[in-house]
């Protein structure tokens, strides 16, 4: 396994365990807001709104645990 799935995981379990006292809709944007800040630090606005439009069009499946409430 390499440092991504590591820290992906890590990420993942974390907030896992926030969702006995959080939504895990708040949970979510929390994270997305973090990535997205991360990202348009990071990244020229072009690559920024190329990885927009990529995360958009994206045909995203949910887990297959299913639903979390």
């Amino acid at each position: 396994m390499d440092n991504l799935e590591k820290f992906f995981d890590h990420a993942f379990n974390e907030a896992m365990k926030a969702i006995p006292e959080h939504d895990p809709l708040e949970i979510a944007g929390a994270y997305m807001a973090i990535a997205l800040r991360l990202y348009k630090t990071s990244l020229d606005e072009e690559d920024f709104n190329k990885m927009r439009e990529v995360i958009q069009d994206s045909d995203i499946k949910p887990y297959k645990k299913g639903r979390l409430h």
